[in-house]
């Protein structure tokens, strides 16, 4: 294949983002194989095409897809045909079908079930039973199954350890357990198996507010902060868990519990992991390495990004606005660039393999595991979009877009600069329009924006005051008072541009940026890039 120096990229629009996210979902199943989704995907090479994994096909991607298509077609409206879900129900409670009580892996030549239960895929079993909740609140079938997991847990875990009491499981219930994301140093560390699965109980509770559901997630918690995230926020591989995923999807859970419960010291432990340990592992515009394994390159992941977006914008609701900001630069600079909507230089030909036909056509919408500056590290190495991760992927798009508007005590906040639309307001991001924002009121509000440190005050406020709107700036909001009704206030929004200097071990890179949108990055000798490439000196684009 020809690998282009540049691909087309989505920076802005979200809701365009989650449509295409929900294509490949809705295809990329193994009708040889009783419609089990797929897990593995190459872009070439020997593994080119997907395939499947012994536990993450039938759990992970099963899982994330319920979560993601569930919340992804209430925010887009866009209808996800009834088979769909039906496919993902069958291997939901298929996997459950076995004598041990726990999802059991399957068997790669015969795809039976075998008594071995991958503790790594805890979490997206209990997405998929919160997500047929979701979707129908009397799906007592759903919510037996949730009630059942959490029963199990709180039999088979030791909440002092943080581990899993194996030989009682085993005797009980005839099976083994394994950790996939885990070597055989690591094999049940916490945040590989419960840790991750914490935040799974939360969203099962803010859709069905089970007792059991919350006590087990503050005990975990409890475990979590005895066992793993200390009080110091520091990052240490072989305390955490050196598949990176594990850290950020427990961090992500710790602070959705931190934000239902308004628990500020549970809230302020997220805090400070962001202000240290995080260095250890991403960059502040959202790239994340995919695996301390590998502490020489830069290929990163994108479940891993929107965790940590994820926990940012719990502690922007929590009051502090500066974790809203580093959210929306995450979004705009990462995670929707990222998105796989140029298909250009993948094959398109239709084949009778399910795991290779139209290939270029369904790929449309992936994420994967990409680089700061695009899909590729070097000339040569893998590319892949793995299925589980185009689920975290629209699902983190979905908790940021319930993010971009808050309302409280007669106040509407513009938290995240994307478009958006509901009953109360009409914003228009200057992202995408030019450099100018425009709000409509239709039911009065005073409004309050939030504001990015380099913004140029002098021509906002001057816009403001030929137009005789009150205003105030205060830390980082703009207030606006007395907006009319059903008339829309435009104004600008620009950036004084900046050059940011990124070092992360042993490679460093400049970044331009206007605003939270990346106009530029270093990336010589790379290909399949995000952004046009700054010239290494002095930042400037060549």
């Amino acid at each position: 294949m020809e690998y282009p120096k540049y691909v087309k990229v989505n920076d802005s629009d979200l809701m365009m983002a989650l449509r295409q996210g929900m294509r490949p979902m809705m295809t990329w199943f193994d009708t040889s194989r009783r419609n089990l989704p797929y897990f593995y995907n190459y872009i070439e090479g020997k593994r080119y095409g997907n395939s499947h994994h012994e536990s993450y096909s039938a759990v992970h991607t099963m899982g994330r897809w319920w979560d993601a298509l569930v919340n992804a077609s209430y925010i887009t409206g866009e209808a996800v045909p009834e088979e769909i879900y039906e496919n993902l129900r069958y291997w939901a409670f298929h996997i459950f079908d076995n004598k041990t009580g726990m999802p059991a892996n399957l068997d790669l030549n015969t795809f039976e079930a075998v008594p071995l239960c991958d503790l790594h895929n805890l979490r997206e079993a209990l997405y998929a039973f919160t997500s047929m909740i979701k979707k129908n609140p009397a799906d007592n079938q759903a919510k037996e199954m949730a009630l059942h997991l959490i029963r199990m847990v709180d039999t088979y875990a030791d909440f002092e350890t943080g581990g899993w009491k194996t030989k009682q499981y085993e005797n009980d219930c005839g099976g083994k357990v394994m950790c996939g994301a885990s070597d055989s140093s690591e094999i049940y560390r916490f945040s590989s198996t419960l840790g991750r699965y914490i935040g799974a109980l939360v969203r099962l509770y803010r859709e069905w507010p089970l007792p059991q559901a919350l006590s087990q997630a503050i005990r975990l918690t409890k475990t979590c902060f005895r066992v793993m995230l200390r009080e110091d926020g520091g990052f240490d591989a072989d305390l955490f868990a050196k598949h990176i995923h594990s850290t950020t999807s427990t961090i992500s859970g710790v602070a959705m519990l931190g934000d239902l419960l308004h628990d500020r010291q549970i809230l302020d432990r997220v805090r400070s992991f962001f202000e240290n340990g995080f260095h250890e592992i991403a960059l502040d515009f959202g790239w994340c390495l995919e695996n301390a394994k590998r502490p020489d390159d830069l290929v990163g992941e994108i479940n891993n990004t929107c965790d940590l977006m994820e926990a940012c914008l719990c502690l922007g609701r929590a009051g502090y606005p500066e974790y809203y900001d580093m959210a929306d630069r995450m979004i705009r600079g990462h995670v929707l660039p990222s998105q796989l909507l140029d298909v250009s230089w993948l094959p398109d030909e239709a084949t009778k393999d399910p795991a290779t036909d139209r290939f270029a056509s369904r790929m449309r919408g992936a994420f994967g595991f990409p680089c700061p500056y695009g899909h590729e590290y070097e000339p040569g190495s893998p590319i892949s979009f793995n299925w589980d991760i185009v689920g975290g992927g629209v699902s983190g798009l979905c908790q940021a877009y319930g993010h971009i508007t808050s309302y409280k005590e007669g106040m509407a906040d513009i938290n995240l600069l994307f478009d958006m639309e509901d009953s109360s307001i009409r914003f228009r991001s200057p992202y995408e329009h030019k450099g100018d924002a425009e709000i409509m009121l239709k039911q009065p509000f005073c409004v309050r924006i939030r504001l990015h440190q380099g913004i140029q005050e002098e021509p906002l406020t001057a816009a403001l005051n030929r137009q005789k709107i009150r205003w105030d700036i205060i830390d980082s909001w703009l207030y606006l008072y007395d907006l009319p009704l059903s008339v829309p206030v435009q104004f600008p929004m620009k950036y004084v541009p900046a050059r940011v200097l990124y070092q992360f071990r042993d490679h460093g890179f400049y970044v331009r940026y206007e605003g939270n949108r990346i106009t530029g990055m270093d990336c010589p000798g790379k290909r399949l890039c995000f952004f046009p490439e700054l010239s290494e000196k002095n930042g400037k684009e060549q």
